[in-house]
């Protein structure tokens, strides 16, 4: 918080004191990845051209990246105290203040990333509007990653394998899994990784393969097991001032591009052309990727599956609809699975999910 305040006060963005009667409206997008990263190249600079054009430049989106404004488990907070009107809020950073919202990163629910967003969205403000609006924040949207593998310095085959393997992870069920599967989970955030991966802190590292190479953890680690344990879902949250103080036609037409910006990360980073590009330049690095066989892949499956029963069992004693959430997760994975981006696209935008914000 001493940091937060210190950045704060160092730029003339505090909430209360900014001019909204004024048009055009500038909202401040700010985010821990550098702009080199598919989260900024993919995600937010075709949504921050598509915002101005769609509004007919009533509005506007100003970037703050590398960290100038906070780091990556500071979202929430620089949301709350007005530092940013609009970031990145990663709850696998601060996996104790949440428990459902766990719920989408159980292993092996879902097809795609596509899918996993959809869900996790048109599900939100059943089950997960709740706990994350007690932050003080409003859900903006979700990027879900490509599924999350293992890169390694040394050759990761089979279970045993994996047996006392330092390796990085985000906090929560991600790293509930890794140890359930016999290694020793390290919560690092992941732009901190490639430093901790060189100096020998973990042996591995658990990530999406286009974030792998975004971070350039190809040049230290030499081998890349395929299993697609689970995928992580990235949320987004908005800073509740700003965007209740926006003119309530600009608060609907936000509304409905968010839903839009739900997509443009996972169709075109963490899945299609941005996905394949992640292989290549693994396999252009020397990295060595294995494939594991049906037989070996069931027995990661098979490791993993009382987690789901004991993750449900720990949020219904604490009086928590989690059979529910759950239960509608994987009906909706699996009612989805074979719907294409076109498909998602005409529905996200033709019918988008209302109630996520009251508006």
């Amino acid at each position: 918080m001493a940091s937060l305040t210190g950045l704060g006060l160092s730029a003339p963005f505090i909430s209360g004191k900014r001019d909204w009667s004024q048009e055009p409206i500038t909202l401040r997008y700010t985010s821990h990845t550098p702009r080199s990263h598919g989260l900024y190249t993919e995600g937010f600079v075709p949504f921050a051209e598509l915002v101005e054009k769609e509004t007919g430049g009533r509005l506007r989106l100003e970037p703050f990246t590398d960290k100038i404004l906070h780091g990556p488990i500071d979202g929430f907070k620089a949301a709350v105290t007005g530092i940013t009107d609009y970031t990145h809020s990663y709850i696998t950073y601060q996996p104790g203040s949440f428990r459902l919202l766990h719920a989408p990163q159980l292993p092996f629910m879902f097809s795609s990333p596509q899918v996993a967003s959809l869900v996790v969205e048109e599900l939100y403000p059943k089950h997960f509007k709740e706990e994350f609006e007690k932050m003080g924040v409003y859900f903006a949207h979700c990027d879900c990653t490509s599924p999350y593998n293992i890169i390694s310095k040394t050759p990761i085959r089979s279970l045993e394998d994996l047996n006392g393997i330092k390796i990085r992870a985000t906090g929560g069920l991600t790293s509930e899994i890794l140890r359930e599967l016999g290694a020793v989970p390290v919560a690092i955030a992941a732009a901190e990784t490639y430093p901790a991966f060189q100096r020998g802190v973990i042996d591995a590292v658990s990530l999406s393969a286009s974030d792998i190479v975004a971070y350039r953890l190809q040049e230290i680690g030499l081998y890349y097991t395929r299993v697609d344990i689970n995928i992580l879902v990235l949320h987004y949250c908005l800073n509740q001032r700003s965007f209740d103080a926006l003119p309530q036609d600009l608060r609907i037409a936000l509304y409905q591009l968010l839903r839009i910006r739900s997509q443009l990360t996972v169709q075109n980073f963490y899945s299609g052309s941005g996905y394949e590009h992640a292989f290549e330049t693994l396999r252009e690095s020397g990295v060595e990727i294995f494939e594991l066989e049906e037989d070996e892949l069931n027995r990661w499956r098979e490791k993993v599956a009382p987690l789901k029963e004991r993750y449900i069992a720990q949020q219904e004693a604490a009086g928590l609809s989690a059979r529910a959430a759950v239960s509608d997760l994987e009906s909706l994975a699996a009612e989805y699975a074979s719907l294409s981006n076109s498909q998602i696209n005409d529905r996200i935008m033709n019918s988008p999910t209302q109630g996520i914000i009251d508006l």
